[in-house]
């Protein structure tokens, strides 16, 4: 597009990296997410020519987009070939593969429900008949999701379940991001025939994937190392300041208005009614103020929900972690000299596009009051569109298949999910 080209790497790094619903689905998965990435390229092309990568908040995000890049970097240098998996682990997962699991799932977020799961089970009855009882209930939903081993569909902690059990057996109670759950096999069909040259396509992912999921488990590890000894501390005067803050700020803002921009706006004001100045985190190496926290917030476009207060103070308390623990890991790829790799720079450049097209969009919307909701902001990115040069090689959108693996991505918090890449934002 105008001489910039979207790759098929590309493209599969952003439909396997970002948590978007529908995303692991086969129908239209590929032009869907490239009409998403054709709408980043052109607006960030056009917030260029218009002259938006002299704006101080986008080289502000150009440190954090450097941030990031070192942290994936530091990762992949450090567990990359630690995480080779042996021959056995690989015929064992090629076995799984070819196999397609159909499972019924029952879930809640009732722990009361749940615990009334579990007596019902001891008493004898089955789940079929847990799902008969469940039908009507508006807090147990049921779903039914087809598999095969790596393809990312189902959580892993499922999947690895799922594997060790046989037609028509079902799972203990799972308790996995505040949800209970419950599930039975459905259906194994083995739908997949290996060929020699099939084998060996099949060996190289189901490699990777492998070796994904031990680095991930490597990450934890090393992370927890990295900041068990760190003297790291929550002040309360300050983040009660900063998280009432945030809840005026919120519940004083248009939702119509905030659907692509963070909720701290690019100009931060701070009014008297609140002592920003206190200290919120302190650390061995640094101190970060209300203001600091803000402008940290603005950085990584962070979203909070507002359900209540304390889910407010919750997400707040995890996001800070994750932003201290962002800088500590950053700050160890710093000393072993990371910077100039090949990968970082790369890195960079798709975050740089990313953060552009942002910032388009948010002028976009200030300059015209009617951009309101989706649809709208939709129709203007479609009238820049018009302009540009586009050439799609549609026979190799048809082809690409995603490989399954989540590199260095799931791991520590929901948080770490969204930025190890740039998230798929969509208007349409």
């Amino acid at each position: 597009m105008n001489g910039v080209a979207i790759t098929r790497q590309e493209l599969v790094n952003r439909i396997e990296l970002t948590l978007l619903p529908g995303f692991s689905k086969l129908k239209g998965r590929n032009k869907r997410v490239l009409d998403i990435l054709i709408d980043e390229l052109v607006v960030s092309q056009w917030a260029e020519r218009e002259g938006l990568t002299a704006a101080p908040d986008y080289k502000d995000a150009l440190d954090f987009i450097t941030q990031q890049a070192l942290i994936r970097e530091l990762f992949l240098e450090k567990f990359r070939k630690r995480s080779e998996p042996d021959s056995e682990q690989i015929n064992q997962a090629i076995q799984k593969s070819i196999q397609q699991l159909l499972i019924q799932t029952l879930f809640t977020e009732n722990q009361a429900i749940a615990e009334k799961w579990i007596q019902s089970i001891d008493s004898g009855k089955t789940f079929n008949e847990l799902v008969e009882e469940s039908e009507n209930n508006p807090f147990i939903h049921i779903n039914n999701s087809s598999f095969q081993w790596g393809d990312g569909t189902v959580p892993l902690e499922i999947e690895n379940i799922a594997y060790q059990l046989k037609l028509g057996e079902s799972s203990d109670l799972l308790h996995l991001n505040n949800v209970f759950i419950i599930f039975t096999i459905k259906s194994i069909i083995r739908d997949v025939i290996l060929t020699e040259y099939s084998y060996s396509l099949k060996r190289q992912s189901v490699k990777k994937v492998l070796q994904a999921r031990t680095e991930s488990r490597l990450a934890n590890e090393y992370v927890d190392g990295l900041l068990t000894h760190l003297k790291i501390t929550q002040r309360a005067n300050g983040f009660l300041e900063v998280s009432r803050y945030i809840e005026e700020k919120l519940s004083n803002s248009s939702e119509m208005l905030v659907y692509n921009s963070p909720v701290i706006g690019e100009e931060i004001n701070f009014p008297h009614d609140y002592n920003l100045e206190l200290v919120v985190v302190e650390t061995p190496d640094f101190t970060w103020t209300g203001k600091d926290v803000l402008s940290i917030i603005r950085r990584y476009n962070y979203k909070f929900k507002t359900k209540s207060s304390e889910d407010l103070r919750n997400n707040l308390k995890r996001f800070l972690k994750a932003a201290v623990r962002d800088h500590y890991l950053s700050k160890r790829a710093k000393l072993l000299g990371l910077e100039s790799n090949k990968r970082v720079r790369k890195d960079s450049q798709e975050w740089a596009r990313y953060f552009l097209y942002l910032k388009g969009v948010t002028i976009f919307a200030e300059r015209d009051t009617a951009l309101t909701n989706r649809g709208m902001m939709a129709d203007k990115i479609m009238e820049v569109r018009r302009y540009a040069n586009i050439s799609i090689n549609h026979n190799l959108l048809e082809t690409i298949e995603l490989t399954g693996i989540p590199t260095l991505v799931y791991w520590n918090s929901d948080i770490a999910r969204q930025l190890a890449v740039p998230p798929l934002m969509e208007f349409r």
